[in-house]
């Protein structure tokens, strides 16, 4: 593959939900440059891109991948996103890569709810952005109600640049609307280019007009032709529509049929003519020394981000990056800003899928491979130490689901440990810690397809086996009534014996007062030497817990009395009679349970807002107030009891179709209804029972 000079180069992110066949349209392009001999397919296992065993067996890309097609004199960097919401932190990277978006749908479905998100994304990133109509051969396509559909959702910016010849089994070919000509599938499998059939004219021409009123909305000169009804050419309209793609005014719509290899062609043409080069973008950074705000133009010193890094124990690291400025050359060192580190690149690559193409020199705008860099991070910046600059971070979107990890087989858990750690680089959206309560490993995700992936690369890839399982609550125990209680520790065993003998009284303290030792010994009926040997046994005792290690909280303990043997007494014995003590009183003491409640923000569509609290007050929740945040958007602030968090992302997200999120922080401790506790010892009965 040869070098590209940044005006001949277009970064385009494919985007989309599953199942709409981004992948497919991607095959197509490889097949149709030249670069494979046969149309790879996705669904029968042919295809080049879906290649990691977890995204064969379930038919879907899972991770974003560079798709380098070269196309009469350019070439195009495609990004094939993942469409399941649960890897939208690869398309947020993918589109930080880029300078477009193409958007695929299917011409047989409805327009996927969870669209609006990544359009969302790309409309805060200022990313010009076009649409694909896949599958015009499938039964029931329908593309003027897909094209509708958009219209309505998007805006009348949203305009055909094709319209389909024919429709279902006799799809055929694009017309299109700006060229005014078509392109139709022949016999021998090769397209010819034909004059529009008579009866698509008045198709064409409405589709036509709709580009025209687009176009007109913010080129004066093209709005007084239309006014005034004088001709329009098609070099002006096709140069007012590229102008208003660029601007973000303009959305155009083609439409293809990948699995029948129809439009495929014209796409490719369109896409190169209209979407915009690299040549004028400017990357936004911060100087790391002064904090001021920094531009690079391509022609500036070399700069470069790295989007996609992925981890593999037997092939190394490999690390994707766009070229913001300059240009950039294998077997050299760069300065990792991050680092602050010289890091060695080596060959750098593009990808086709499997098939790697080494590259001795890129320019700006071009996106590459290198592998084997060894501390470099997906987010990291490079540059020339002459010029240093870092760019900051995509906004990933919060993993919402939390589960609890350990390992299948005794000794493989510093195995599962590290595979999870190396996943993060590859996917920061997956993060790993410990609860300081509960001493959990927890593992964070965002949904349970994402957690199924992460098992299946953990056992294939480093050959361990995690076991993901609902994480423990850290409940609190704390009592009602004050109550008075001895303990004695008495043995005799041969030589010096063991002897310990406390008095002691418990009372409640207000919420949050954690646990509170005090004595109020008279006379020396315990020796002051012992004194700090019982508030030990009454933090050791409290804190293991009474009922089912469940620790308690928010207890006064007063030493008020005791006795003791000059010879027998020890520290230890006095520890053993408090502990007596204490499992004596506190059953006697009326002891609740507590629960964590967390503040939880609820971001959702007004549309399934009583959904979404309906199901809250199911789970406990008490609602504190919502708040609107946007066209559309609604906040609900609520509290909620940690163990209903649980699974609420994946309910959350099949309420909202996908469009629904929340972020929650820890709030308070309170008391637990009294059915509800008896359930919880029960269960940790159980849970005890099976060790």
């Amino acid at each position: 593959m040869k070098e590209y000079a940044s005006e001949d180069l277009r970064n385009i992110a494919v985007v989309g939900h599953s199942r709409t066949g981004k992948t497919s349209i991607l095959e197509a392009c490889l097949y149709e440059s030249g670069a494979t001999k046969r149309l790879g397919r996705t669904d029968d296992g042919t295809g080049l891109l879906d290649y990691e065993p977890e995204e064969s067996s379930r038919h879907q890309t899972i991770s974003s991948k560079v798709v380098a097609v070269e196309w009469k004199g350019s070439k195009v960097n495609f990004i094939d996103t993942p469409g399941y919401l649960d890897f939208a932190g690869d398309v947020r990277s993918a589109l930080m890569a880029v300078d477009s978006a193409l958007f695929v749908l299917s011409a047989a479905s409805e327009v996927p709810l969870d669209m609006e998100q990544s359009w969302q994304i790309a409309e805060e990133m200022e990313l010009p952005r076009a649409f694909v109509i896949n599958k015009m051969d499938h039964e029931h396509a329908n593309f003027q109600g897909v094209l509708d559909e958009l219209r309505v959702r998007f805006g009348d910016g949203v305009v055909p640049i094709q319209v389909p010849i024919g429709s279902e089994a006799a799809f055929q070919g694009v017309a299109d609307a700006l060229k005014l000509h078509a392109q139709v599938k022949m016999h021998d499998d090769d397209s010819a280019k034909v004059a529009i059939p008579e009866y698509m004219e008045p198709v064409v021409e409405e589709a036509r007009q709709l580009l025209i009123e687009a176009a007109a909305e913010f080129n004066d000169s093209l709005l007084e032709k239309y006014v005034n009804g004088d001709d329009i050419d098609e070099a002006e309209l096709m140069k007012a529509v590229a102008d208003g793609i660029k601007a973000c005014k303009i959305f155009p719509v083609f439409c293809v049929s990948a699995a029948a290899d129809i439009g495929i062609r014209r796409l490719m043409y369109r896409l190169i003519e209209y979407m915009p080069s690299p040549v004028e973008h400017i990357a936004i950074g911060t100087d790391l020394d002064t904090g001021d705000v920094l531009e690079r133009k391509p022609d500036d010193p070399f700069s470069a981000q790295v989007f996609k890094t992925i981890a593999d124990p037997f092939t190394g690291r490999q690390s994707f990056m766009r070229v913001f400025s300059g240009d950039m050359k294998g077997e050299t060192t760069y300065c990792n800003t991050r680092t602050g580190k010289q890091e060695r690149v080596g060959i750098l690559f593009t990808m086709q899928g499997k098939h790697q193409h080494n590259l001795s020199e890129v320019h700006a705008g071009d996106i590459i491979g290198v592998a084997k860099l060894q501390n470099t991070l997906t987010g990291d910046t490079l540059c020339t130490d002459a010029a240093k600059i870092s760019y900051e971070l995509p906004a990933y979107p919060e993993s919402m689901l939390i589960m609890a990890v350990k390992a299948k087989k005794k000794g493989d858990e510093e195995k599962v440990f590290t595979a999870i750690e190396k996943e993060h680089d590859q996917d920061p959206t997956i993060s790993i810690g410990r609860d300081k309560d509960t001493q959990d490993i927890l593992v964070r995700c965002v949904g349970e397809t994402h957690f199924a992936v992460l098992k299946d690369r953990i056992e294939r890839k480093y050959g361990a086996e995690p076991v993901f399982s609902e994480p423990h609550i850290p409940y609190l125990e704390t009592i009602t009534k004050s109550v008075k209680a001895e303990g004695k520790h008495k043995k005799q065993s041969g030589g010096h014996g063991q002897y310990g003998h406390v008095f002691l009284e418990l009372t409640p303290l207000p919420a949050g007062s954690g646990i509170e030792f005090t004595e109020s010994i008279f006379g020396g009926s315990v020796p002051r030497q012992y004194i700090p040997a019982v508030e030990k046994g009454v933090k050791e005792t409290l804190e293991n817990g009474i009922t089912e290690h469940i620790p308690v909280t928010d207890v006064k303990i007063n030493l008020y009395d005791g006795s003791y043997h000059p010879v027998d007494s020890s520290e230890a014995a006095f520890k053993t009679a408090t502990a007596l003590a204490l499992k004596k009183g506190i059953p006697e003491a009326q002891p609740v349970l507590l629960e964590p409640i967390w503040d939880i923000s609820i971001i959702v569509p007004e549309y399934f807002m009583g959904d979404v609290m309906g199901q809250l007050n199911s789970k406990r929740a008490r609602i504190q107030g919502m708040e609107q945040k946007g066209r559309g958007i609604s906040e609900i602030q609520a509290q909620i009891p940690a163990a209903e968090l649980y699974g609420y992302a994946t309910d959350l997200r099949s309420q909202t179709k996908g469009r629904g999120s929340f972020t929650v922080k820890f709030s308070h401790y309170e008391k637990m209804q009294h059915d509800l506790a008896v359930k919880v010892i029960e269960a940790r009965k159980g849970e005890s029972g099976d060790k």
